[in-house]
C-alpha cells in the first residue's frame, strides 16, 4: 500500500525538481558488535538477521520509502527485502531474491531461510516471477572490507524518464572486521537526491547501527514473552 503526497504542498518539491536523477553514495563503517554477540549466542544466521535490520531501518522512516508511480510522487507504507545470493551450481554468478518484511523477527528470519534455499537452486537472475518497486534492495561483498564504493547506471536501469521510479536507498554490506576491541561493517548506501540529502544519509546509518545495537535486547524479550 501506498499513499499519495500533495505534490504542490510538498516541502521537497523545489529540491525534488532540480536534484532528480542525481545519486551519491556513501559508506561508512558501523558498529555491529552488540548485534553479532546476539546472532551468535542464538547461533542465527548473519545475512538473514542483517537484512532484517537493515529493512526495519528503512520501515522507521517514510522519508526513505518514496516513489513515483503512475507519474505520481509516492510513500510505500513499509518496504520489503530484496537481495542477491550466490547460487548453488556456480562459483561467482548470483541471484535475486524477495522476502516479504515483518516486524516479527523470528517469522521474518523463518520466511528468509526458506527463500534462500529455494532461490540458491535458480540459474537465473532472478528467483521470483513478479517484480516490485516496494523494496530495499541489498547485496553483500562479504569477503571484502572496503572503504568505499560507486556505480554507474544507465537512463535504461534508473528509468528516471518514465513514470516509475523507486528512491529507496541501495544498500551494499563489506566484510566485518575486529578495530580497537569492536567489530566494524562497511556499509554503502546509494541515496536519491531529489528526496535524500546528507541529513537523511547521516540519519540512516544512525538508525542501521541503533537498530543492530537494540538488536540485541529486543531479541531478548522476544524470547521471553
Amino acid at each position: 500500500m501506498k499513499k499519495k503526497i500533495d505534490y504542490e504542498n510538498w516541502d521537497r518539491k523545489e529540491i525534488y525538481e532540480l536534484f532528480h536523477g542525481y545519486l551519491f553514495y556513501l559508506t561508512v563503517e558501523i558498529d555491529i558488535t552488540e548485534f553479532l554477540e546476539t546472532i551468535h549466542k542464538h547461533q542465527w544466521k548473519f545475512y538473514p538477521s542483517i537484512c532484517y535490520c537493515i529493512t526495519k531501518t528503512v520501515n522507521l522512516d517514510e522519508r526513505y520509502r518514496y516513489a513515483k508511480v503512475d507519474g505520481q510522487v509516492c510513500v510505500w507504507d513499509h518496504v520489503n527485502t530484496h537481495y542477491t545470493l550466490m547460487r548453488k551450481n556456480t562459483d561467482h554468478l548470483f541471484t535475486h531474491q524477495r522476502t516479504g518484511y515483518q516486524e516479527d523477527f523470528q517469522k521474518f528470519y523463518e520466511a528468509f531461510l526458506k527463500d534462500k534455499k529455494e532461490a540458491e537452486k535458480c540459474s537465473s537472475l532472478y528467483a521470483y516471477q513478479q517484480k516490485a518497486m516496494d523494496d530495499v534492495h541489498i547485496s553483500t561483498m562479504p569477503n571484502t572490507v572496503y572503504t568505499s564504493l560507486s556505480y554507474a547506471k544507465p537512463n535504461s536501469f534508473t528509468k528516471y524518464g518514465t513514470d516509475n521510479v523507486s528512491y529507496i536507498p541501495f544498500v551494499m554490506i563489506g566484510k566485518y572486521h575486529e578495530e580497537n576491541g569492536r567489530m566494524k561493517m562497511p556499509v554503502t548506501v546509494e541515496f536519491h537526491h531529489a528526496v535524500n540529502d546528507g541529513w537523511h544519509a547521516e540519519n540512516f546509518f544512525r538508525l542501521l547501527e541503533e537498530c543492530c545495537r537494540s538488536f540485541q535486547q529486543e531479541k531478548e524479550d522476544e524470547m521471553h514473552d
